[in-house]
């Protein structure tokens, strides 16, 4: 490979990091991705206004894998702010609210690779059924958190830390751990334990 062919490998790869507006299903305005960023199947895409992802977010929208087919949809709202390394992985649909915050290395995924025949490398397995996930208005996100499909999280919920969300999170509740449980929840006058 000569220094003509790794250079034009560079360009590709920096196009195709690259985050054109034009390209999304809609782009609200004051929308914007602090490079680099990785954004795969844009025309799924609905973004907000004034929406901030910083460096390193990951959105992987496709609508194929392994000889797949899928229909995914990811929504996100307006004034969202995304943390360094932020990843989404969607093959069905993903919807977060407005006013949603998530910290450094939150990952978001509607979906998991297949491990159904173990004959077969995982990675050329295609990816298990999709399950709708809802992140609503004002949530936060902690750092390192995860959230799995088949979840929603409640207005104003706030996830620790760390926590690994597989179930609802019901709104005004804070949940942590690894399975995530409610550690404390405001019923409407007050906080309580649990």
């Amino acid at each position: 490979m000569g220094l003509a062919d790794t250079k034009r490998r560079i360009w590709l790869a920096r196009q195709q990091r690259a985050v054109h507006k034009h390209h999304f299903a809609a782009y609200g305005e004051n929308t914007v991705f602090a490079p680099p960023a990785l954004v795969q199947g844009q025309q799924y895409i609905h973004l907000g206004a004034d929406v901030f992802f910083h460096p390193r977010a990951w959105l992987s929208v496709i609508d194929a894998y392994n000889g797949k087919r899928h229909t995914p949809r990811l929504t996100i709202g307006d004034r969202c702010l995304f943390g360094h390394d932020f990843s989404i992985a969607c093959v069905g649909e993903i919807t977060i609210g407005d006013d949603v915050q998530a910290a450094d290395r939150v990952f978001i995924g509607d979906t998991s690779h297949g491990y159904r025949d173990p004959a077969t490398p995982i990675l050329r397995q295609p990816m298990a059924d999709p399950e709708p996930v809802q992140i609503k208005n004002g949530a936060f996100l902690g750092i390192n958190s995860c959230i799995l499909g088949g979840v929603t999280i409640g207005e104003r919920a706030f996830v620790g830390a760390g926590a690994v969300v597989t179930r609802d999170v019901p709104a005004n509740a804070v949940v942590v751990g690894n399975p995530a449980r409610v550690l404390r929840h405001h019923d409407g006058t007050q906080w309580v334990e649990g």
